[in-house]
Protein backbone atom coordinates (compact mmCIF):
# COMPACT_ATOMS: atom_id res chain seq x y z
CA UNK A 1 0.00 0.00 0.00
CA UNK A 2 1.29 3.55 -0.49
CA UNK A 3 2.33 5.60 1.93
CA UNK A 4 0.36 8.88 2.23
CA UNK A 5 2.17 11.84 3.25
CA UNK A 6 -0.04 15.03 5.03
CA UNK A 7 1.16 18.31 3.71
CA UNK A 8 0.58 21.52 5.96
CA UNK A 9 1.35 24.93 4.25
CA UNK A 10 -0.80 28.18 3.90
CA UNK A 11 1.06 28.71 0.16
CA UNK A 12 -1.43 27.01 -2.42
CA UNK A 13 1.28 26.76 -4.93
CA UNK A 14 3.49 24.93 -2.05
CA UNK A 15 0.51 22.15 -1.44
CA UNK A 16 0.02 21.87 -5.42
CA UNK A 17 3.69 21.72 -6.15
CA UNK A 18 4.74 19.65 -3.53
CA UNK A 19 2.21 17.41 -3.62
CA UNK A 20 2.44 16.57 -7.58
CA UNK A 21 5.76 16.02 -6.96
CA UNK A 22 5.48 13.69 -4.53
CA UNK A 23 2.60 12.20 -5.81
CA UNK A 24 4.53 11.26 -9.08
CA UNK A 25 7.02 9.14 -6.62
CA UNK A 26 3.68 7.25 -5.84
CA UNK A 27 2.90 8.56 -2.60
CA UNK A 28 -0.63 9.38 -1.49
CA UNK A 29 -0.80 12.97 -0.46
CA UNK A 30 -3.35 14.99 1.78
CA UNK A 31 -3.30 18.41 2.62
CA UNK A 32 -3.82 20.90 5.15
CA UNK A 33 -4.22 24.78 4.78
CA UNK A 34 -3.27 25.70 8.11
CA UNK A 35 -2.59 24.18 11.70
CA UNK A 36 -6.48 23.70 12.99
CA UNK A 37 -7.02 21.67 9.87
CA UNK A 38 -3.53 19.92 10.13
CA UNK A 39 -4.39 18.26 13.27
CA UNK A 40 -7.56 16.76 12.72
CA UNK A 41 -6.39 15.63 9.73
CA UNK A 42 -3.52 13.72 11.36
CA UNK A 43 -5.70 12.52 13.98
CA UNK A 44 -8.36 11.02 11.58
CA UNK A 45 -6.30 9.92 8.70
CA UNK A 46 -3.31 8.82 10.62
CA UNK A 47 -0.52 9.97 7.29
CA UNK A 48 2.94 7.99 7.27
CA UNK A 49 4.58 11.41 7.12
CA UNK A 50 3.78 15.01 7.67
CA UNK A 51 5.41 18.02 5.84
CA UNK A 52 4.56 20.83 8.37
CA UNK A 53 5.42 24.27 7.61
CA UNK A 54 6.45 26.70 10.37
CA UNK A 55 4.99 30.20 9.23
CA UNK A 56 1.04 29.97 9.06
CA UNK A 57 -1.63 32.92 10.13
CA UNK A 58 -3.42 30.84 12.77
CA UNK A 59 -1.52 28.61 14.40
CA UNK A 60 2.18 28.40 13.50
CA UNK A 61 3.95 24.95 12.86
CA UNK A 62 5.60 24.83 15.98
CA UNK A 63 2.71 25.03 17.72
CA UNK A 64 1.23 22.27 15.68
CA UNK A 65 4.08 20.56 16.10
CA UNK A 66 4.21 21.05 19.84
CA UNK A 67 0.13 20.14 19.92
CA UNK A 68 1.45 16.44 17.57
CA UNK A 69 3.81 15.65 19.70
CA UNK A 70 1.51 15.63 22.99
CA UNK A 71 -1.33 13.43 21.58
CA UNK A 72 -1.34 10.14 22.09
CA UNK A 73 -2.60 8.74 18.39
CA UNK A 74 0.09 11.61 16.67
CA UNK A 75 3.17 11.28 18.87
CA UNK A 76 4.81 8.70 16.57
CA UNK A 77 3.98 9.77 13.53
CA UNK A 78 7.82 11.30 11.45
CA UNK A 79 7.51 14.98 11.02
CA UNK A 80 9.45 17.08 8.47
CA UNK A 81 9.65 21.06 9.17
CA UNK A 82 9.38 22.30 5.42
CA UNK A 83 9.99 26.18 5.84
CA UNK A 84 11.69 29.55 4.92
CA UNK A 85 12.76 30.06 8.22
CA UNK A 86 16.43 28.97 7.69
CA UNK A 87 18.38 30.38 11.02
CA UNK A 88 20.07 27.94 12.82
CA UNK A 89 17.61 28.85 15.89
CA UNK A 90 15.27 27.86 13.87
CA UNK A 91 16.13 24.73 13.70
CA UNK A 92 17.03 23.59 16.93
CA UNK A 93 13.71 25.27 18.02
CA UNK A 94 11.99 22.66 15.82
CA UNK A 95 14.37 19.69 16.62
CA UNK A 96 13.85 20.40 20.55
CA UNK A 97 9.91 20.69 19.77
CA UNK A 98 10.43 17.20 18.42
CA UNK A 99 10.96 17.23 14.24
CA UNK A 100 12.27 14.01 12.43
CA UNK A 101 14.26 16.63 10.29
CA UNK A 102 14.31 20.12 9.11
CA UNK A 103 14.41 21.51 5.32
CA UNK A 104 13.95 25.02 4.21
CA UNK A 105 12.78 26.49 1.35
CA UNK A 106 13.27 26.60 -1.92
CA UNK A 107 14.53 22.89 -1.71
CA UNK A 108 15.87 21.18 -4.70
CA UNK A 109 13.00 18.03 -5.50
CA UNK A 110 15.53 15.54 -5.40
CA UNK A 111 16.43 15.97 -1.84
CA UNK A 112 13.07 16.92 -1.10
CA UNK A 113 12.31 13.25 -2.19
CA UNK A 114 15.67 11.92 -0.65
CA UNK A 115 14.78 13.11 2.80
CA UNK A 116 11.24 11.66 2.60
CA UNK A 117 12.49 8.44 1.54
CA UNK A 118 15.04 8.08 4.12
CA UNK A 119 12.19 9.45 7.08
CA UNK A 120 9.66 6.78 5.92
CA UNK A 121 12.55 3.98 5.83
CA UNK A 122 13.88 4.67 9.20
CA UNK A 123 10.11 4.82 10.66
CA UNK A 124 9.23 1.37 8.74
CA UNK A 125 12.50 0.04 10.53
CA UNK A 126 11.59 1.34 13.84
CA UNK A 127 7.95 -0.06 13.69
CA UNK A 128 9.52 -3.24 12.64
CA UNK A 129 11.94 -3.68 15.42
CA UNK A 130 10.54 -1.11 18.22
CA UNK A 131 13.06 0.76 18.40
CA UNK A 132 14.22 4.57 18.17
CA UNK A 133 17.64 3.85 17.97
CA UNK A 134 18.18 2.08 14.31
CA UNK A 135 20.69 0.43 12.62
CA UNK A 136 23.94 0.66 14.70
CA UNK A 137 26.11 -0.45 11.64
CA UNK A 138 27.35 2.04 9.55
CA UNK A 139 24.89 1.37 5.91
CA UNK A 140 26.08 4.16 3.68
CA UNK A 141 29.51 4.88 1.38
CA UNK A 142 32.22 6.73 2.75
CA UNK A 143 34.35 8.53 0.35
CA UNK A 144 37.68 10.64 1.82
CA UNK A 145 39.62 12.91 -0.20
CA UNK A 146 43.51 14.04 1.16
CA UNK A 147 46.35 14.89 -0.31
CA UNK A 148 50.01 14.26 0.68
CA UNK A 149 50.62 18.44 0.81
CA UNK A 150 48.51 21.26 1.21
CA UNK A 151 47.96 23.91 -1.61
CA UNK A 152 46.00 20.81 -4.23
CA UNK A 153 42.70 22.05 -3.54
CA UNK A 154 41.64 19.27 -1.91
CA UNK A 155 38.33 20.86 -0.80
CA UNK A 156 37.91 22.03 -4.08
CA UNK A 157 37.92 18.16 -5.45
CA UNK A 158 36.12 16.88 -2.54
CA UNK A 159 33.48 19.55 -3.08
CA UNK A 160 32.69 19.24 -6.48
CA UNK A 161 32.48 15.17 -6.01
CA UNK A 162 30.15 15.17 -3.94
CA UNK A 163 28.05 17.68 -5.90
CA UNK A 164 28.67 15.58 -9.53
CA UNK A 165 27.55 12.68 -7.00
CA UNK A 166 24.52 14.05 -6.13
CA UNK A 167 23.61 15.25 -9.80
CA UNK A 168 24.47 12.17 -11.37
CA UNK A 169 22.58 9.84 -8.89
CA UNK A 170 20.34 11.75 -6.89
CA UNK A 171 21.57 9.63 -4.01
CA UNK A 172 21.39 11.20 -1.11
CA UNK A 173 24.96 12.52 -0.49
CA UNK A 174 26.56 14.71 2.46
CA UNK A 175 30.18 16.38 2.11
CA UNK A 176 31.76 16.86 5.57
CA UNK A 177 34.81 19.36 6.20
CA UNK A 178 36.75 17.65 8.94
CA UNK A 179 39.16 20.84 8.80
CA UNK A 180 38.83 22.89 11.86
CA UNK A 181 39.91 26.07 11.61
CA UNK A 182 40.93 25.57 8.09
CA UNK A 183 37.15 25.56 6.70
CA UNK A 184 36.93 26.93 2.87
CA UNK A 185 34.33 24.94 1.45
CA UNK A 186 31.60 28.05 2.47
CA UNK A 187 33.79 30.64 0.67
CA UNK A 188 33.07 27.74 -2.63
CA UNK A 189 29.47 26.97 -1.70
CA UNK A 190 28.54 30.81 -1.03
CA UNK A 191 27.67 30.64 2.19
CA UNK A 192 28.34 31.90 5.61
CA UNK A 193 30.92 30.56 7.18
CA UNK A 194 29.70 29.42 10.71
CA UNK A 195 31.06 27.05 13.39
CA UNK A 196 29.08 24.00 12.76
CA UNK A 197 31.16 21.28 13.36
CA UNK A 198 33.39 23.15 16.65
CA UNK A 199 30.08 22.38 19.00
CA UNK A 200 30.22 19.00 17.90
CA UNK A 201 33.54 18.39 18.76
CA UNK A 202 33.22 20.07 21.80
CA UNK A 203 31.05 16.88 22.84
CA UNK A 204 32.14 13.19 24.14
CA UNK A 205 32.41 10.80 21.14
CA UNK A 206 30.34 8.50 22.51
CA UNK A 207 27.49 11.13 22.97
CA UNK A 208 27.33 12.44 19.45
CA UNK A 209 24.29 11.55 17.77
CA UNK A 210 22.64 12.32 14.54
CA UNK A 211 19.84 14.46 15.56
CA UNK A 212 22.89 16.42 16.83
CA UNK A 213 25.04 16.70 13.72
CA UNK A 214 21.80 17.19 11.71
CA UNK A 215 21.37 20.86 13.69
CA UNK A 216 24.71 22.01 11.91
CA UNK A 217 23.96 20.77 8.79
CA UNK A 218 22.72 23.23 5.97
CA UNK A 219 21.59 22.41 2.58
CA UNK A 220 23.15 24.04 -0.53
CA UNK A 221 20.93 24.94 -3.64
CA UNK A 222 22.18 21.87 -5.55
CA UNK A 223 20.34 19.47 -2.76
CA UNK A 224 23.67 19.02 -1.49
CA UNK A 225 23.72 18.82 2.22
CA UNK A 226 26.75 19.68 4.28
CA UNK A 227 28.44 19.88 7.35
CA UNK A 228 31.37 22.59 7.20
CA UNK A 229 33.98 24.10 9.44
CA UNK A 230 35.23 27.26 10.43
CA UNK A 231 38.29 29.08 9.31
CA UNK A 232 38.28 31.15 12.76
CA UNK A 233 42.08 30.04 14.03
CA UNK A 234 40.58 29.49 17.49
CA UNK A 235 38.77 26.09 16.28
CA UNK A 236 42.29 24.76 15.42
CA UNK A 237 42.14 23.28 18.87
CA UNK A 238 39.72 20.64 17.69
CA UNK A 239 42.46 19.21 15.10
CA UNK A 240 43.36 16.45 17.56
CA UNK A 241 39.44 15.18 17.95
CA UNK A 242 39.91 12.67 15.86
CA UNK A 243 37.63 9.99 17.99
CA UNK A 244 34.86 12.85 17.61
CA UNK A 245 35.26 13.05 14.29
CA UNK A 246 35.53 9.30 13.42
CA UNK A 247 31.61 9.43 15.00
CA UNK A 248 30.37 12.21 12.91
CA UNK A 249 31.12 10.49 10.03
CA UNK A 250 30.01 6.92 11.43
CA UNK A 251 26.86 8.34 11.87
CA UNK A 252 26.08 10.39 8.83
CA UNK A 253 26.98 6.85 6.89
CA UNK A 254 23.95 5.49 8.70
CA UNK A 255 21.55 8.27 7.56
CA UNK A 256 23.33 8.91 4.28
CA UNK A 257 23.63 7.43 1.20
CA UNK A 258 27.06 8.76 1.17
CA UNK A 259 29.50 10.52 3.00
CA UNK A 260 32.24 12.58 0.64
CA UNK A 261 34.91 13.49 3.79
CA UNK A 262 37.34 16.03 3.12
CA UNK A 263 40.42 15.62 5.29
CA UNK A 264 43.02 17.90 4.37
CA UNK A 265 46.29 16.98 4.38
CA UNK A 266 48.50 14.28 5.23
CA UNK A 267 47.73 10.73 7.29
CA UNK A 268 46.86 12.59 10.41
CA UNK A 269 45.14 10.15 13.41
CA UNK A 270 41.29 11.58 12.27
CA UNK A 271 42.26 10.53 8.22
CA UNK A 272 43.74 7.56 9.38
CA UNK A 273 40.61 6.35 11.56
CA UNK A 274 38.24 7.90 8.65
CA UNK A 275 40.53 5.66 6.04
CA UNK A 276 39.38 2.53 8.24
CA UNK A 277 35.93 2.69 7.89
CA UNK A 278 35.87 4.36 3.85
CA UNK A 279 35.21 2.61 0.76
CA UNK A 280 37.46 4.59 -1.01
CA UNK A 281 40.13 7.38 -0.85
CA UNK A 282 40.90 9.54 -3.42
CA UNK A 283 44.33 10.86 -3.25
CA UNK A 284 45.17 14.44 -4.61
CA UNK A 285 48.57 14.55 -6.58
CA UNK A 286 50.02 17.47 -8.51
CA UNK A 287 52.37 16.71 -11.44
CA UNK A 288 55.60 18.11 -9.68
CA UNK A 289 58.51 15.74 -8.93
CA UNK A 290 58.79 16.35 -4.70
CA UNK A 291 54.94 16.37 -4.56
CA UNK A 292 55.40 13.01 -6.33
CA UNK A 293 57.91 11.67 -3.85
CA UNK A 294 55.68 12.68 -1.07
CA UNK A 295 52.65 11.07 -2.53
CA UNK A 296 54.13 7.93 -3.14
CA UNK A 297 54.77 7.86 0.21
CA UNK A 298 51.34 8.82 1.79
CA UNK A 299 49.72 6.16 -0.90
CA UNK A 300 52.34 3.60 0.52
CA UNK A 301 51.30 4.26 4.07
CA UNK A 302 47.70 4.21 3.29
CA UNK A 303 47.82 0.67 1.39
CA UNK A 304 49.96 -1.03 4.54
CA UNK A 305 47.95 0.33 7.46
CA UNK A 306 44.43 1.09 6.44
CA UNK A 307 43.22 0.32 3.08
CA UNK A 308 43.72 -2.39 -0.08
CA UNK A 309 45.45 -1.04 -3.11
CA UNK A 310 41.80 -1.36 -4.90
CA UNK A 311 40.19 0.82 -2.55
CA UNK A 312 42.79 3.67 -3.44
CA UNK A 313 42.20 6.19 -6.41
CA UNK A 314 44.90 8.88 -7.54
CA UNK A 315 43.18 11.87 -9.05
CA UNK A 316 46.11 14.38 -10.69
CA UNK A 317 45.24 17.78 -10.25
CA UNK A 318 47.14 20.05 -13.14
CA UNK A 319 47.33 23.63 -11.85
CA UNK A 320 49.77 24.46 -14.57
CA UNK A 321 50.42 24.16 -19.01
CA UNK A 322 51.12 20.87 -20.17
CA UNK A 323 54.57 22.11 -20.83
CA UNK A 324 55.42 22.42 -16.86
CA UNK A 325 54.50 19.10 -16.06
CA UNK A 326 55.57 15.28 -16.39
CA UNK A 327 53.71 12.97 -18.38
CA UNK A 328 50.99 10.77 -17.49
CA UNK A 329 53.28 7.42 -17.80
CA UNK A 330 56.16 9.05 -15.49
CA UNK A 331 53.39 10.17 -12.89
CA UNK A 332 52.71 6.35 -12.60
CA UNK A 333 56.07 5.54 -12.36
CA UNK A 334 56.78 7.82 -9.56
CA UNK A 335 53.79 6.72 -7.56
CA UNK A 336 53.41 2.63 -8.49
CA UNK A 337 50.18 3.46 -8.93
CA UNK A 338 47.72 4.08 -11.46
CA UNK A 339 45.93 7.25 -11.75
CA UNK A 340 42.60 7.65 -12.35
CA UNK A 341 41.57 10.88 -13.34
CA UNK A 342 42.75 13.78 -14.37
CA UNK A 343 41.09 17.51 -13.63
CA UNK A 344 42.35 20.08 -16.04
CA UNK A 345 43.99 23.25 -14.92
CA UNK A 346 41.41 26.38 -15.88
CA UNK A 347 42.17 29.20 -13.29
CA UNK A 348 39.80 31.77 -15.13
CA UNK A 349 36.57 29.22 -14.60
CA UNK A 350 38.34 28.36 -10.69
CA UNK A 351 38.58 31.78 -10.00
CA UNK A 352 34.61 32.90 -11.28
CA UNK A 353 33.48 29.51 -9.16
CA UNK A 354 35.10 30.69 -5.92
CA UNK A 355 34.07 34.48 -6.62
CA UNK A 356 30.68 33.35 -7.31
CA UNK A 357 30.43 30.46 -4.82
CA UNK A 358 29.36 28.15 -7.30
CA UNK A 359 31.09 24.84 -7.65
CA UNK A 360 33.15 24.43 -10.83
CA UNK A 361 31.19 21.00 -11.99
CA UNK A 362 28.20 23.29 -11.55
CA UNK A 363 29.59 27.17 -13.48
CA UNK A 364 29.31 25.70 -16.62
CA UNK A 365 28.44 21.85 -17.13
CA UNK A 366 29.48 21.74 -20.28
CA UNK A 367 32.73 22.27 -19.37
CA UNK A 368 36.01 19.66 -19.59
CA UNK A 369 36.57 19.80 -16.18
CA UNK A 370 32.96 19.68 -15.32
CA UNK A 371 32.80 16.05 -17.21
CA UNK A 372 36.03 15.10 -15.62
CA UNK A 373 34.59 15.58 -12.13
CA UNK A 374 31.14 13.33 -12.92
CA UNK A 375 33.90 10.83 -14.47
CA UNK A 376 35.37 10.76 -10.76
CA UNK A 377 31.72 10.41 -9.67
CA UNK A 378 30.89 7.46 -11.14
CA UNK A 379 34.02 6.28 -9.87
CA UNK A 380 33.07 7.48 -6.17
CA UNK A 381 28.86 5.52 -6.60
CA UNK A 382 30.90 2.44 -7.69
CA UNK A 383 32.70 1.46 -4.73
Amino acid sequence: MAEKILIVDDDLDTLRLVGLLLERKGYLISAAKNGREALVKASNESPDLILLDIMMPDMDGIEVLRRLRKDRTTSEIPIIMFTAKNQVEDKVLGFETGADDYLTKPTHPAELTARVRTILTRSAGTKKDGSDEGDPTQTGKVIGVLAAKGGLGVTTVALNLAVAMHEASDADVVFAELRPGLGNASFLLGMENGQELGPLLEKDAGLIRFRDIQKMMRTHPSGLRVLLSSFRPGESRFSGAADQMLAIVRELAREAEFVVVDLGVGLTPTAEKIAEISDKIFVIVEPMVNTLVQSQALLEELSMKVLGMGSLQVVQVNRTGNDMQLSLREIQDYLGHTVAAVVSAVPNLAHKAETSGIPLVNLRKDSPVSQQFTAIAEIALNS
